[in-house]
């Protein structure tokens, strides 16, 4: 293989770690170049939702090389971003070549993402506190935080069903918010009278934040179409978020005025 195509495979590589883990185009485009910058390479990248177009030119010889590479999900992976941002300043610094380079991402994509069940615990308790902040400093607070922690973890645990199952991910997230709320719709009707606060915090653990920011971030800063598809897409999770919250409070009979 042409030392070009390996630099092109190589930065496609890393615009892919980088977006499915949650970084905004303009983080992901200062890395890519700084990467390509220290092989003595310039590249061009075009960015939609769902793919990138990337053009890779060596700076002795004027030869350029494109590829398309696809982007079948949207994630958050913090842990990765570091890493490769970790990795474009040492490439930087001490001139890497091609080759140590791969191996750092090859390690890069190999290390494990973060533990499932300690995600769920903390992402739970984190939506009992809300609902608990939300109470004030009632002694109900202590009930609210206990419906709101179960919950989340029931419908994170709904989701991730339907994920191992292959459904859309709009599904998913509808389904999600409707075991969450019915959860707290389960108490009510076992006649638990605090439970208003844990209703409104059991569905915020779903509020896509990072493509909103990341949205926002890209408009701003003049990328228009990745900008704008990221706040489409979120938009669209709250509207299934919403779906499914509607869904289940009709289902159990809950009076919205």
């Amino acid at each position: 293989m042409k030392e070009i195509e390996r630099v092109a495979l190589l930065l496609s590589e890393v615009n892919f770690i980088l977006i499915t883990g949650g970084a905004n185009t303009r983080r992901v485009l200062r890395n890519v170049n700084r990467i390509a910058g220290a092989l003595n390479y310039h590249c061009e990248v075009f960015y939609s939702f769902s793919a990138i177009i990337l053009t890779v030119y060596n700076n002795t010889t004027g030869e350029k090389e494109t590829i398309v590479k696809s982007i079948p999900h949207h994630g958050v992976n913090f842990n990765a971003i570091s890493d490769i941002s970790i990795l474009s300043w040492r490439v930087l610094e001490k001139k890497l070549c091609i080759d140590a380079i791969e191996r750092e991402l090859a390690y890069i994509k190999k290390k494990p993402h973060y533990n499932m069940y300690f995600m769920w615990f903390f992402v739970s308790l984190a939506g009992g506190s809300l609902a608990y902040i939300f109470g004030g400093d009632h002694h109900n607070s202590y009930i609210e935080f206990g419906i709101s922690f179960l919950a989340t973890l029931t419908g994170l645990l709904g989701r991730r069903l339907l994920q191992l199952r292959k459904f859309n991910v709009f599904i998913c997230w509808a389904w999600a918010a409707f075991v969450s709320v019915s959860v707290v719709n389960i108490f009510r009707t076992f006649g638990v009278e605090e439970y208003k606060n844990a209703l409104a915090a059991c569905v915020l653990w779903l509020i896509p934040g990072v493509p909103l920011i990341n949205g926002f971030i890209d408009s701003l800063t003049g990328y228009i179409v990745s900008g704008v598809a990221k706040l489409f897409y979120a938009m669209l999770l709250i509207f299934m978020i919403s779906i499914g919250f509607y869904l289940s409070l009709f289902v159990f009979g809950y009076e919205l005025l």
